[in-house]
């Protein structure tokens, strides 16, 4: 597996200096001749020169890995600090396991938000003007040092034109999946398993959770295998729809479903928007079905949640939240509230708006009568 991921990102294994790498060390020396002073003194030269070394070198700037450098940040990852669920709330700062996900799921790089075509990392970094917008947005909105290091020049690409296929931070995973179900060894089913955000975050727990992710994507579910191989405490991946598949003696169900037509990751037919075309026909054959499915297999009081959101296309509005908690207290659970997870607002002009309010995302929790 770690071939078919180099193969993706184009990398050739001389620039594999060290376990985890980004293959730009041997120019460090290089960006660090460019700071604020020289951007300042002459913006665009600035812009050329560093613009040349990554073009030069061609490498996307991430962290990548040796599959012994994956299996150690993989342990590392079990260690680190996380914040907890406080309240209703939970906070920021807690991004760590993203680059591990970043780089096994390489197909994160080929799904389309919104209906707009393939808009990635990937994509805009071979985009000479988008490449150039994230080096100005390095000198115009960083401070400090290694303004255009590698991880300061993927941040910023993140920034550049459109949406991102996002990731469920695993830490966040694990300090919700905690909260709801403080049981050892507790079984957890993740009924829309993605990029493997919750299977990485869960499994690592001190709770030892026996993880069970479904996920219908055939190369999301071989890389959800490949990182389980390599977990201390490895769940059960199951390639199915949710709709269809039966859990059996679950404490608690928790995922990040796909929002309808929001993000195309695929044209498998087993694919919720290719199976289902409108809304109406989405929460018939799609939702309905995953939550009867739950209710079925959770134990007594056990938690229920998802995390989904109202949103936008370009074309049309759609509302999704309140349907959804109706559905879900027909099926028969018992809505009980929404946990916050706060969410970053992008830097630039015109975020005075955001000004004393909360920017968050929910997760909606029902509980089994």
């Amino acid at each position: 597996m770690i071939k078919d991921i180099y193969s993706f990102w184009n990398i050739d294994e001389r620039y594999a200096v060290a376990d985890q790498f980004t293959g730009y060390e041997d120019l460090y020396h290089e960006f660090d001749k460019y700071t604020k002073q020289s951007y300042e003194a002459d913006a665009e030269s600035t812009i050329d020169a560093v613009f040349n070394l990554y073009r030069n070198r061609g490498i996307i700037p991430i962290d990548y890995y040796t599959e012994a450098g994956l299996a150690q940040a993989i342990r590392d990852f079990a260690g680190t600090k996380y914040n907890t669920v406080k309240g209703d709330t939970i906070g920021l700062g807690n991004n760590q396991g993203q680059k591990i996900n970043r780089f096994v799921f390489t197909n994160m790089m080929t799904a389309e938000p919104k209906g707009r075509g393939s808009n990635s990392l990937r994509d805009r970094f071979e985009n000479d003007n988008k490449l150039r917008r994230a080096i100005r947005i390095c000198f115009e909105f960083r401070d400090g040092n290694r303004l255009v290091y590698p991880t300061a020049v993927r941040r910023s690409l993140e920034l550049v034109t459109g949406e991102n296929i996002q990731n469920f931070k695993p830490q966040n995973a694990r300090a919700i999946v905690e909260h709801l179900c403080p049981v050892m060894w507790g079984r957890v089913y993740d009924y829309s398993a993605g990029y493997g955000g919750r299977l990485l975050g869960i499994t690592s727990s001190n709770m030892r959770y026996q993880y069970i992710g479904v996920d219908p994507n055939t190369e999301t579910v071989e890389r959800l295998e490949y990182m389980n191989s390599l977990l201390d405490n490895p769940g059960t991946i199951v390639q199915s729809v949710s709709e269809d598949y039966e859990p059996e003696d679950i404490d608690c169900a928790f995922s990040s479903p796909p929002y309808f037509n929001l993000e195309k990751y695929s044209d498998e037919e087993t694919q919720c928007m290719v199976r289902y075309t409108t809304l109406d026909q989405w929460f018939d054959g799609y939702v309905e079905p995953t939550i009867r499915q739950i209710h079925n297999g959770l134990n007594g009081g056990g938690l229920f949640a998802t995390n989904i959101a109202d949103y936008k296309t370009p074309k049309e509005e759609f509302a999704v939240c309140d349907r959804w908690i109706a559905l879900a207290e027909k099926v028969g659970f018992k809505y009980q509230g929404m946990i916050k997870m706060l969410l970053n607002t992008r830097p630039g002009v015109g975020n005075d708006k955001l000004a004393g309010r909360e920017k968050y995302e929910g997760v909606y929790v029902f509980e089994k009568r």
